[in-house]
C-alpha cells in the first residue's frame, strides 16, 4: 500500500479543521467478483498553516483491499482523537462510499472497536444538502464546481479512471504504480470538496433549483417505464390483476402529466400512489426507485407552500417526431430554402400550436412534412434546441402504412429511413441530435461507426425548433 501526502498552500479561512474531505475510486468489476476499491482520497485543512493536508492511499493488488479499508478506519479514528469535532464531507457519499466501505467491512469481518467509527462521525454530503435545499437532485460534483467558480486540471472522468485502475489490477504487480494523474483527478476530488464546503452559505443557489423541465423528464422517465412493463413486458408481471394495476396507474400518470402540460405548470401536479405490484425482474426495482425519487421531491415548501421549481414550461415548445419501422429510423433533410436549419438532417417536426399537446403536434407535423399518420404517441423526454429557443418534445409515434411516405417539397427534401450505424453518417446532421437519439433509443443509435467528416458550409446555429 502506498501512502501520499500532499499539501496545497490555499487559505480556507471560514472552513477550520474539523472538516474532512473523503472520496474512492474503484476498479470495475471483475469476472466473478465485486469490484475492488484502490484509492482513498483525504483532505483537511490546516488553519495554522495556511494550506490543505492532501493524504491519498492506493493499492495495485486485489490482495490488499483489507488493508486499505483497515487503514483508512484507523486512520479516522488518529484524526478524531485529535479533533473530537471532526466531520465527513463527501459528495454523494451517502449512497455509494459509505455503502462500499459498510459492505467491505462486513465481508473482512472487520474489529468492531475500528469499525465503528464511521458510525461516530457525522457525515455532511453535499449532493444531499444540495438536494435540500434546491429540490433537485440531477446534479454533478462538475456542475458544483463550475457553480462555485472552481476549475479543474485533470482532464479525466470517474470511468475512465475506473477502467485505468482495472488494468492495474488485472496487471497483479506488486511494483506496479498509479499513474500520477489519476492521483491528481482524486486530490482535486477531495480539494473541491473542502472549497465548495467553504464557499457554501455565501453562494446563492436559487438560480439552481429543480426546473419544471427535468421534473418533467423525471415523470416521462416514469411514465415510460410503467407503459413499457404493461406492453413490452407482461410476462414479467405476476398476473392479470397486477398488470391491470400497473396499466391503471400508467393512465392515471398520463393524465396528470397532460394536465400540466396544458397549464404549464407543475403547481396542481398530484403524482397519483404507486399500487403494489408483484413480478419479478429488475423493472419492478427500477419502477419502485424511479418512484420513490420523485415522490421525495416536494414541489412546494412544506411551511409557506411557496412553489419550488423553476419556472421554464412556458417557454416556447417544440415536437419531434420518432418513427420507426423495421428497426429503421425516419429522417428527413430540410429544404434548403428555409430559414431555419435549411439542408440539416433530422427529424419531423416543428413548432407546437396553442392549445396543442406535444402528442398532437407530433401527430400533425407528421402528416404536414411527409404525409403519414401517426397514432399511439409516447412521450420520450425534452431536450432544447439549438439555439436553446425552443424546449423539444420527443415523441414517438407509430404508424399505419409506410407506404404513404411522401415528402412535402415545400419543407423536405428528402426522406430516407437510415439504420443505427447509418445515422452519424448523415450530412450535414442536427448538432446534438446524435446525444438525443442515444440518450431516448439507446446507445446503438448514437454511434459514430461510419461517420464521415462533416462540411461546414452551413450554418448550424440557425437550427430551431425539431432541428
Amino acid at each position: 500500500m502506498n501512502i501520499d501526502h500532499t499539501e496545497i498552500p490555499v487559505p480556507l479561512p471560514r472552513l477550520g479543521r474539523n472538516v474532512l474531505g473523503f472520496d474512492l475510486e474503484m476498479a470495475n468489476s471483475f469476472r466473478n467478483e465485486a469490484g475492488v476499491i484502490c484509492m482513498i482520497g483525504l483532505e483537511r485543512y490546516d488553519p495554522d498553516q495556511e494550506c490543505c493536508i492532501s493524504t491519498i492511499a492506493t493499492i495495485t493488488r486485489r490482495q490488499e483491499e483489507q488493508d486499505l479499508v483497515l487503514w483508512f478506519l484507523r486512520h479516522l479514528k488518529e484524526l478524531r482523537l485529535a479533533n473530537p469535532t471532526l466531520k465527513l464531507l463527501s459528495f454523494s457519499g451517502a449512497d455509494n462510499d459509505l455503502p462500499w466501505l459498510q459492505e467491505r467491512i462486513a465481508r473482512y469481518g472487520l474489529p468492531p472497536e475500528d469499525a465503528a467509527i464511521l458510525e461516530e462521525l457525522e457525515h455532511v454530503d453535499l449532493k444531499r444538502e444540495f438536494y435540500r435545499r434546491t429540490q433537485n437532485n440531477n446534479i454533478s460534483l462538475k456542475k458544483l464546481e463550475e457553480r462555485f467558480g472552481i476549475e479543474r486540471e485533470a482532464q479525466l472522468t470517474s470511468k475512465k479512471v475506473s477502467y485505468l485502475l482495472t488494468d492495474i489490477l488485472h496487471k497483479d504487480d506488486a511494483q506496479a504504480r498509479i499513474p500520477e494523474k489519476i492521483h491528481g483527478y482524486l486530490r482535486e476530488d477531495v480539494h473541491h470538496l473542502l472549497v465548495i464546503h467553504e464557499r457554501w452559505l455565501e453562494t446563492s443557489l436559487e438560480d439552481l433549483h429543480l426546473t419544471e423541465i427535468e421534473y418533467l423528464n423525471l415523470v416521462i422517465s416514469l411514465l415510460k417505464l410503467s407503459r413499457r412493463m404493461t406492453q413490452d413486458n407482461p410476462g414479467r408481471l405476476a398476473g392479470r390483476k397486477e398488470w391491470e394495476k400497473l396499466n391503471h396507474f400508467a393512465a392515471e400518470l398520463d393524465e396528470a402529466l397532460q394536465g400540466a402540460l396544458a397549464r404549464s405548470s407543475f403547481e396542481a401536479f398530484v403524482l397519483p400512489k404507486l399500487p403494489s405490484i408483484a413480478g419479478k425482474g429488475q423493472d419492478i426495482d427500477r419502477l419502485v426507485k424511479k418512484y420513490v425519487n420523485l415522490k421525495s421531491i416536494q414541489t412546494a415548501d412544506a411551511q409557506t407552500r411557496r412553489y419550488r421549481l423553476a419556472r421554464a414550461l412556458s417557454k416556447p415548445k417544440g415536437v419531434l417526431a420518432v418513427v420507426r419501422h423495421a428497426g429503421k429510423l425516419l429522417m428527413i433533410r430540410r429544404a434548403d430554402h428555409l430559414h431555419r436549419a435549411p439542408g440539416f438532417w433530422g427529424l419531423p417536426g416543428g413548432v407546437l400550436e396553442p392549445d396543442e399537446t406535444p402528442v398532437q403536434g407530433a401527430v400533425r407535423e407528421l402528416l404536414e412534412e411527409v404525409n403519414l399518420k401517426g397514432q399511439a404517441g409516447l412521450l420520450l423526454g425534452t431536450t432544447p434546441s439549438v439555439t436553446n429557443e425552443y424546449e423539444l418534445f420527443w415523441v414517438e409515434l407509430e404508424i399505419d402504412d409506410i407506404r404513404d411516405l411522401k415528402p412535402r417539397p415545400e419543407e423536405v427534401a428528402e426522406a430516407r429511413w437510415v439504420a443505427p450505424g447509418e445515422l452519424a453518417a448523415l450530412e450535414p446532421l442536427i448538432p446534438g441530435a446524435l446525444e438525443g437519439f442515444q440518450r431516448f433509443l439507446g446507445p446503438d443509435w448514437g454511434s459514430r461507426r461510419g461517420s464521415v467528416r462533416r462540411r461546414g458550409s452551413r450554418r448550424a446555429s440557425e437550427s430551431g425548433p425539431g432541428r
